[in-house]
């Protein structure tokens, strides 16, 4: 397996220091609590339609570790903060059963746009009574720990998972764009348009959990894989729109032209002359995953 443990690459050091993510926070108010940030109907759209999806490596490394001697097999699995469902759909290609759950009803009333099979639920990551003591084989979250009070959510995991079962925490952190011009742009809109609006638990993204660790012994992480995707200007404005600090900003300034300047200044970058057109923008996002096991020989009393 390609596995190292507990190692983060140049590659997760260099984006967290490149976006300078300790003098970005300040808290968020009450009524723009993270737990809420995506419970807008319009907001669930924008993210079902805008954010990248993974790769097939993603679901081929999580098989694998899935199919190891040690663990308890691949029969059923939870996927904690589904979201709109992109992250639970191809579970189905692994696991005879699966769930998902979020707090969000509108980011699930997409998810079930994807058709039967998965049993959905609305509810907290910290609470998963709707499953029996030690009845699952993998409990995973993309892109949403930040969002978990971990312990609680690490005990319910624990307490769920059958021996040999696993968790697997994994997500992407900031993008980066193929030309340096746009991403400065991108860059101001991050660190200083935004500044104050993004919940205080981003610094996991920013960073890629290099500070986060799994509650099993011997857990590893990968950070080889990556998300590459060539869009069109508009829809990487589209991706930008469904930022939940820009979902929080505009409700403050709800006039602003910001994201109309961002298109503007990024379609004169990549306007070729000599073809008379807008070429499209290369995006790649770094990809991590957390892997760990409960032990073979605990089980939930």
């Amino acid at each position: 397996m390609r596995f190292s443990l507990r190692i983060v690459t140049t590659r997760t050091i260099a984006n967290a220091f490149f976006w300078n993510f300790r003098s970005l926070y300040r808290p968020l108010s009450s009524n723009e609590m993270s737990s809420r940030l995506f419970e807008g109907a319009d907001h669930a759209k924008l993210y079902a339609k805008y954010r990248p999806t993974y790769p097939n490596e993603v679901y081929n490394e999580l098989k694998r570790y899935c199919n190891h001697p040690e663990a308890s097999g691949c029969d059923k699995a939870v996927d904690v903060g589904c979201g709109n469902g992109q992250s639970t759909v191809p579970l189905t290609n692994i696991f005879k059963i699966v769930y998902g759950r979020d707090i969000s009803e509108k980011q699930i009333s997409e998810a079930e746009k994807h058709g039967p099979g998965i049993n959905y639920s609305v509810g907290t990551a910290e609470d998963l009574s709707f499953l029996e003591n030690d009845t699952v084989d993998l409990v995973t979250t993309a892109q949403a720990l930040h969002w978990m009070d971990r312990p609680q959510f690490y005990e319910e995991a624990r307490r769920v998972l059958r021996p040999g079962g696993a968790l697997v925490v994994y997500g992407y952190g900031n993008c980066t764009l193929d030309k340096e011009e746009a991403q400065q742009i991108v860059w101001q809109f991050y660190q200083h348009t935004l500044d104050g609006y993004w919940d205080k638990e981003r610094r996991h993204i920013d960073d890629c959990l290099a500070t986060v660790e799994l509650p099993f012994k011997g857990w590893s992480r990968l950070d080889t894989l990556s998300i590459n995707r060539t869009w069109e200007v508009d829809s990487f404005i589209g991706y930008l729109s469904s930022w939940s600090a820009w979902q929080t900003f505009v409700k403050s300034h709800p006039k602003s032209s910001v994201l109309e300047d961002i298109r503007n200044k990024l379609k004169a970058i990549y306007q070729d002359e000599d073809l008379q057109e807008v070429t499209s923008v290369r995006i790649t996002w770094p990809i991590y995953m957390l892997f760990g096991r409960k032990p073979k020989d605990s089980q939930t009393s």
